[in-house]
């Protein structure tokens, strides 16, 4: 607490910037500056999407969990309730927000945690002893599935998986499934093969919310999915066109507009 208090304090002592921050977050208030994507990401401590999306005060509801979940709404229904759907219904619905994003990242241990236990992914096994692996379990059972139909049991067993590179699965996040090439130029371990894997499934559950189908069948509301490498600090984003996660940079820009239906600006 040392340093949260410490950091309190020196914020209190700089006028300039408090002013500056009540001033910028008067404007959202007063709706002078509209949010425009829900970005669903981890909780780790090195992901901070505000830095790497540049972003200000009120252009993004950030959600952020352990393994950027989104529980598919199967999960709702049975009861098992979380904030993630809440969070949606407040940016989507409340707040009329029309792009939802999902951001995976490298190294990510709840990912890890989630692929430790593939083998034996059933929330109740883990109640007791684990409030993240029954989490991640929970959640995370789809992109197990998905994952052991492009494995066979023994290749995980013997985790031979660079014998069968790079991954293939089908993911749907614009209505139409597309056949999405995970790591084809074999750059990234399997278990962040796996993260990414995991971000397009649970990027994947938005659309399963009845309250946004509507926008989802109109294309007003579009879903996409990054992911960040904490090793280099580059961005990721899946193209539907090029049917894989590619670097975002100036070379992507054109691409990636078109892909969510936006003409690039002119400069």
């Amino acid at each position: 607490m040392n340093k949260i208090l410490k950091g309190v304090i020196r914020y209190n002592k700089n006028i300039t910037e408090k002013a500056k921050l009540v001033a910028d977050i008067d404007k959202v208030t007063r709706q002078m500056v509209q949010p425009k994507s829900v970005f669903v990401s981890c909780m780790d401590c090195r992901v901070l999407p505000s830095k790497f999306l540049s972003s200000k005060i009120g252009e993004i509801y950030f959600l952020r969990n352990a393994g950027n979940m989104v529980p598919h709404f199967d999960a709702y229904k049975s009861g098992k309730i979380s904030s993630e759907g809440g969070g949606l219904e407040l940016g989507c619905i409340t707040n009329k927000i029309r792009n939802v994003v999902v951001c995976g990242h490298s190294d990510c241990k709840a990912a890890q945690a989630l692929f430790e236990i593939r083998h034996n992914c059933d929330h109740q096994h883990f109640l007791l002893d684990s409030p993240l692996r029954t989490w991640v379990a929970l959640h995370g059972s789809r992109t197990v599935e998905k994952f052991s139909k492009i494995y066979s049991e023994e290749n995980q067993l013997n985790d031979s998986y660079h014998l069968k590179e790079p991954l293939h699965f089908t993911v749907n996040l614009t209505g139409q499934d597309v056949d999405a090439i995970i790591d084809p130029d074999n750059q990234f371990n399997i278990q962040d093969k796996f993260s990414q894997l995991h971000c397009l499934e649970q990027a994947s559950h938005v659309k399963t919310y009845p309250m946004l189908h509507s926008y989802l069948s109109s294309g007003e509301l579009h879903i996409h999915a990054l992911w960040f490498d904490v090793y280099t600090g580059n961005v990721y984003m899946f193209s539907v066109s090029q049917k894989k996660f590619i670097l975002v940079d100036d070379n992507s820009f054109d691409i990636l507009m078109q892909d969510v239906g936006e003409s690039p600006p002119s400069f």
